[in-house]
């Protein structure tokens, strides 16, 4: 009962965790206690939520209409070296990019990709592909060889492939050629992410209110920090709220209606859903016996004089499991992120200025403590033309870690040393990622340069914008 109870606790709290992160991180707004804090980030959240969603859902359709893309290889003058070193000593000099160009469509339950492979920017072939999800069958074409299409099963027909599992992969493939016919509208969404938000944040009792100062790299605001406190016995309510409200949830009935074609059968998936949730609930009384009144979850937040929240932080059994702040000086703002679960920890940090909208700094990553990536930050947008559309390179980088000169000496090996043996595998080794968009013409491309000492291997270019669209054939002129 004991290992129900703490499974329960860290699900609940990896749900609050996820929720509150979720409602808000830096939105202004005028709060005088935890709970009011959270419900002004919650509230500034559904209202942005309609024109987010429904832009997101316009450009998915856009997207599944029709899109072009090219992906590149350049292979650099190191590169080559290294390859042919690699080989032998073959000589590659030859060797200068490969290409694959891309137009893809999906509709009407058929995925097209229509494509033309390129070496040195000379065209190779044409490489056709179309996925007739309805019947779970692929037909592949390369027309300088045939003019003729292989036609092959999705998946396999095997005995080892129940039907069940057929069933499965047909609808989740079917689903992702239409994921807006899956998807709830803005309206629902706002309104599911509201009642179950303030289920939440209605169960957080009040905890201290203090003044603190959120300091990262030197960059530090003023700010009163806001707790809320959510016992074991109060874990159990939340949940308990959640799935009881869930059960007869409109909006939740009105999404397995969207999700089935046949009405007996979304019938059955519902009943299934809250038959489910009664089991569910039935359980949590048994458990609910040994709960106490202890502390189970904890989240801090801080918001600044501008009523701005610039620091968060979630905590089970007093631990902290996650810190995330961001305080700002003029120009100059850092950032600390940080999880933390059992003797492992990731964090990332670093600080960077933000002058006429481009933000340029350096950060790390580090895990366990030991420092594991550099990057530098170089011009990144911080408020692109359009979501989505950001210009900026990061400058990756890999320390070689630092080790204990007296285990080295004394020829001991640690587990730090195994630790470290990755990281020094990549010391030398870099990466530069450039990403180009143009918001009006609706392209990006996002330049992957792989380096050593400094010197480029290859640079992968991956460009992406909406298209024309690939006229579907008709498949029993394929057979």
């Amino acid at each position: 009962m004991n290992r129900t109870r703490q499974i329960l606790k860290k699900s609940a709290a990896a749900v609050l965790c996820a929720s509150l992160i979720l409602s808000g991180s830096s939105t202004a707004f005028a709060a005088g206690s935890y709970q009011e804090t959270e419900k002004a980030a919650l509230n500034k959240l559904t209202d942005g939520i309609p024109e987010t969603w429904d832009t997101y859902l316009e450009n998915y359709k856009k997207s599944a209409a029709g899109s072009k893309s090219n992906m590149t290889l350049k292979v650099e003058d190191t590169g080559r070296a290294l390859i042919g070193a690699l080989m032998g000593g073959t000589d590659v000099s030859w060797l200068q990019s490969i290409s694959l160009d891309s137009n893809i469509s999906i509709k009407d339950g058929v995925e097209a990709i229509v494509s033309s492979v390129l070496l040195n920017d000379n065209k190779l072939c044409d490489f056709n592909v179309y996925m007739d999800l309805a019947n779970m069958m692929e037909y592949i074409q390369i027309p300088e060889l045939s003019d003729s299409y292989m036609k092959a099963p999705v998946s396999s027909d095997s005995e080892e492939n129940s039907e069940e599992a057929q069933q499965f992969l047909n609808t989740y493939m079917t689903t992702l050629s239409d994921l807006t016919s899956v998807l709830p509208d803005s309206k629902t969404l706002s309104t599911l992410l509201d009642r179950y938000g303030n289920i939440i944040i209605d169960s957080f009792e009040e905890g201290s209110s203090v003044e603190e100062s959120v300091s990262v790299d030197g960059i530090s605001e003023e700010c009163t920090a806001y707790e809320g406190i959510i016992s074991e016995k109060s874990a159990y309510t939340i949940v308990e709220k959640v799935l009881t409200t869930a059960k007869d949830d409109e909006e939740i009935k009105a999404l397995f209606d969207q999700w089935s074609d046949d009405a007996s059968n979304e019938e059955n998936q519902y009943k299934d859903f809250q038959n489910l949730i009664t089991d569910a609930l039935d359980d949590m009384n048994r458990d609910d016996e040994g709960s106490t009144e202890n502390e189970a979850f904890s989240s801090k937040v801080w918001v600044n004089g501008d009523g701005k929240i610039v620091g968060r932080q979630f905590g089970i059994d007093t631990t902290p499991v996650f810190t995330w702040k961001a305080p700002s000086e003029g120009e100059d703002s850092a950032l600390l992120l940080e999880l933390a679960a059992d003797d492992s920890s990731f964090t990332f940090t670093g600080s960077g200025k933000t002058a006429d909208g481009l933000l340029n700094g350096d950060y790390i990553l580090a895990v366990n403590g030991t420092e594991t990536v550099d990057i530098n930050v170089e011009n990144l947008e911080t408020k692109p033309a359009k979501a989505g559309y950001y210009n900026g390179t990061f400058n990756i980088s890999f320390p070689a870690a630092e080790t204990d000169s007296s285990d080295s000496e004394a020829g001991e090996s640690t587990e730090d040393d195994t630790d470290t043996s990755a990281t020094d595998m990549l010391a030398g080794f870099g990466a530069v990622i450039k990403l180009t968009s143009d918001a009006d013409a609706d392209t990006s491309t996002l330049d992957l340069t792989v380096t050593t000492s400094g010197a480029a291997l290859a640079t992968l270019s991956i460009t992406g914008s909406y298209g024309e669209g690939v006229e579907i054939p008709d498949f029993a002129s394929l057979d």
